[in-house]
C-alpha cells in the first residue's frame, strides 16, 4: 500500500467514524423515548445499518446484503423518478440524497463554497465511498430540478454512470407535459436495456408495471395514513420519529417498508383511541416547510421538539410529499399506465422549481386548515435559492390568515446549534403565549 493511498483510508476511516456517530446520537436520541412505538424500531434499525453498521454482514436489509436474485440498484436524486418503472424492471430504487455533515464536508472539495450542502453531501458520499451503498448502485438517476443538480450530474459522472432526468418546469403547457411523457418512456428504455437479461422479451411488460404500480400503491396509502394520524389533537406522535420512519423509505423495499408501516399506523391508531398522546393541547403545532430534513441532519426537527412544540406536518420532497400521490389509471395498458406514471411525478409536484406554483401555496394553506398548524419553521438550506425565493409569497399569505413564520438558514454543521437553539425557542415561547391568550379570552 502505498503512503498515499494509506493517507486516503486512514482519511476514509475517519469521517466513516464521523458518520456513524452523528447517526447512532440521532437514533439513540429517540431510542431514549419511553413512549416510543413499538413499530418505530423497524424504522430506526434500516438507519442504524445504513449509517452505522454498514460494514457489517448479517443485514436483512436488501441494501445492505448482497441479493440473492442479483437485482439491479438503481440510486435516484429526487422524486421525480418513477419508482414504479424500476421495479417492474426487477431493480431496486434506492433514494441517495445526502444528509451527512461529514460528507458535506468531503464535498466541498469538488464545488463551489455555496452549493447547497444536499449536493455537497451526494457528491461526497460517491467519491470516498463513505458508505457501501452508493458503490453498489450500477446507476444512478438525476433528475433536472435545479442548476446545482444539472451540475452534480456532471461531477458524480467521474465516478458512477449517470443518467440525466430532463424535468420541465412549466408543467401546465401541453408541449411540457408531452416532453415529460417522452422523457420517462427515454427512462423506460435505459432501465430495460440495463436489466434486460431479466426478461425474455428484453422489454418491462404491463403486467411486471402494473403490479409495481400496486406495490408503490401500497406504501403510498399507509403513507396517507400515517399523514392522517399525525393530524391528532393533541398528537400521538413526535414530527421526528413520523419524518424518519418516510426518510427510512429511501433504504428499503416499497413492500417491506409498507408492511412495517402498517403496523406502526395499526399501533398509532391504537394509542389515539385509548387517548395516549405525546403532548399537551398546550404544544404549539409546527408545519416545517421549506428545504428538505435529510438523515441524519435531524438538527431542525430535534431543536423543534426539545422546545415543546410539535412538528405535525412538513411539506418537503423527503417527508409529507416524497409518496403522497398514487398513479391515477382507467385501463391497464402500457399506454394508459405510463401517461398516468407521467400525470402522477408532474402535476402534483409543488416543487419550487416550478414556475409559476401557485399549487404550493394553495397546498400550504390547505395544510394550516387541516393540521391546525400554529406557526411556520421555514427552513432554508445555504445556497437553496429556490427555496428561499418563495419565502416572501409565503409570509404574505400567512400573515393574512395570522400564522407566524420563522425563517432559519442553516447547513449540515452542528456549529450554528446553539443559535438556532436561542431563535427556535424564543419563536416556540411566542407560539405558547399566543396560544395561552387564545385560550383564556
Amino acid at each position: 500500500m502505498t503512503k498515499e493511498t494509506d493517507q486516503l483510508q486512514r482519511r476514509k476511516a475517519r469521517f466513516v467514524r464521523g458518520l456513524a456517530n452523528s447517526a447512532e446520537t440521532m437514533l439513540a436520541g429517540l431510542e431514549e423515548n419511553p413512549e416510543l412505538p413499538e413499530g418505530m424500531h423497524y424504522f430506526i434499525d434500516i438507519m442504524r445499518d445504513i449509517f452505522v453498521k454498514d460494514q457489517e454482514e448479517h443485514f436483512s436489509n436488501p441494501f445492505c446484503r448482497q441479493d440473492a436474485n442479483n437485482r439491479k440498484i438503481i440510486g435516484t436524486y429526487c422524486l421525480m423518478v418513477p419508482e414504479e418503472l424500476i421495479y417492474a424492471a426487477g431493480a431496486i430504487p434506492v433514494r441517495l440524497c445526502g444528509g451527512s455533515y461529514e460528507a458535506s464536508s468531503i464535498g466541498d472539495e469538488f464545488v463551489p463554497r455555496d452549493t447547497c450542502p444536499v449536493v455537497k453531501a451526494s457528491i461526497g458520499f460517491t467519491s470516498l465511498n463513505l458508505i457501501s451503498l452508493y458503490q453498489k448502485c450500477d446507476v444512478v438517476i438525476i433528475p433536472t430540478t435545479c442548476d446545482a443538480k444539472r451540475k452534480m450530474g456532471e461531477e458524480l459522472s467521474k465516478f458512477t454512470e449517470v443518467w440525466m432526468l430532463e424535468v420541465p418546469h412549466v408543467k401546465e403547457s401541453e408541449g411540457s407535459r408531452r416532453q415529460w411523457l417522452e422523457q420517462l418512456y427515454a427512462l423506460k428504455k435505459n432501465i430495460e436495456k440495463l436489466t434486460g437479461g431479466r426478461f425474455v422479451c428484453g422489454k418491462i411488460r404491463r403486467r411486471e408495471l402494473d403490479s409495481a404500480i400496486k406495490m408503490v400503491g401500497r406504501a403510498q396509502y399507509e403513507a396517507r395514513r400515517l399523514y392522517e394520524i399525525r393530524k391528532s389533537f393533541p398528537p400521538v406522535i413526535p414530527g421526528r420519529e413520523a419524518m424518519l420512519a418516510i426518510n427510512a423509505y429511501s433504504y428499503d423495499t416499497a413492500f417491506e417498508w409498507a408492511k412495517a408501516m402498517t403496523g406502526l399506523n395499526d399501533e398509532l391508531e391504537d394509542r389515539r383511541d385509548k387517548g395516549r398522546v405525546v403532548a399537551g393541547s398546550h404544544a404549539p403545532r409546527i408545519l416545517l416547510a421549506g428545504s428538505p430534513s435529510i438523515f441524519p441532519n435531524w438538527k431542525i426537527p430535534s431543536l423543534l421538539e426539545e422546545m415543546g412544540a410539535v412538528i405535525v406536518v412538513d411539506e418537503s420532497c423527503m417527508g409529507s410529499r416524497y409518496l403522497y400521490d398514487p398513479v391515477g389509471i382507467t385501463e391497464k395498458s402500457m399506454t394508459d399506465m405510463m401517461v398516468g406514471i407521467a400525470a402522477r411525478y408532474l402535476m402534483p409536484c409543488v416543487c419550487p422549481s416550478f414556475a409559476p406554483n401557485e399549487d404550493r401555496l394553495f397546498r400550504l394553506l390547505q395544510m394550516i386548515e387541516e393540521f391546525n398548524v400554529d406557526g411556520i419553521i421555514y427552513h432554508v438550506l445555504k445556497g437553496c435559492i429556490v427555496y428561499d425565493f418563495e419565502l416572501i409569497r409565503v409570509e404574505k399569505i400567512m400573515k393574512e390568515k395570522n400564522i407566524p413564520v420563522l425563517r432559519i438558514e442553516t447547513d449540515y454543521s452542528p456549529e450554528d446549534i446553539e443559535q438556532l437553539r436561542t431563535r427556535i425557542e424564543a419563536f416556540v415561547e411566542m407560539l405558547e403565549t399566543k396560544k395561552k391568550k387564545i385560550k383564556e379570552g
